[in-house]
């Protein structure tokens, strides 16, 4: 029996834990930030990639580059006689230690994109030609007096300029393009 100072007890109420679920607007914004996160990653990698190749694409120029300069500086710096055959093709007489000397010629070409040296006074000549450089668009010698003006005598040459562009590309056109120039003193030719 009850009394009138008391209150009915009831059940407890099932507790209702509510979760809360992300709502279709709340995805949709998430999957679009995190796409334009994705791609920034992507594009930035992409780049990297790219940096690398055109880096290494550098490096092998400059070695490639080196090599050729350095056997045409030995030859020019050893010639006795030298011989302008025009702006991309140039003849040296190169004296040996025991008396007897050699005529090499130096020339570049637009079709094979290459400097090389050829023993003989042809360029022309196919025979054990030397392959200095490849990838090169464009070569032109220049010839200097003692006073390191411009001359057109090859008996006042006392030094020869270079100058050339070299390109790599490769694929996805992450290629490298480099502008070389060289002086080179005939210490071995006597000049007028």
């Amino acid at each position: 029996m009850a009394t009138a100072d008391s209150t009915p007890i009831s059940p407890p109420k099932p507790s209702r834990s509510r979760r809360r679920a992300f709502t279709l607007v709340e995805l949709l914004v998430a999957t679009t930030i995190s796409g334009f996160v994705l791609a920034g990653i992507i594009t930035a990698s992409f780049q990297l990639m790219r940096s690398a190749v055109r880096v290494t694409h550098y490096a092998e120029m400059d070695a490639h580059v080196r090599r050729g300069l350095e056997q045409l500086s030995l030859d020019l710096r050893a010639a006795t006689a030298f011989t302008y055959n025009g702006a991309s093709d140039i003849t040296v007489t190169v004296a040996k230690s025991d008396g007897t000397s050699v005529v090499y010629t130096y020339a570049w070409n637009s079709t094979n994109r290459a400097l090389y040296r050829v023993p003989g006074s042809s360029s022309s000549s196919q025979s054990n030609r030397l392959w200095l450089m490849s990838g090169v668009s464009a070569l032109s010698f220049s010839r200097f007096n003692k006073s390191g003006s411009a001359t057109t005598s090859d008996s006042a040459t006392k030094s020869v300029g270079v100058s050339l562009t070299i390109a790599r590309t490769a694929i996805g056109g992450a290629g490298a393009t480099s502008k070389v120039g060289a002086s080179f003193m005939l210490r071995n030719k006597a000049s007028s």
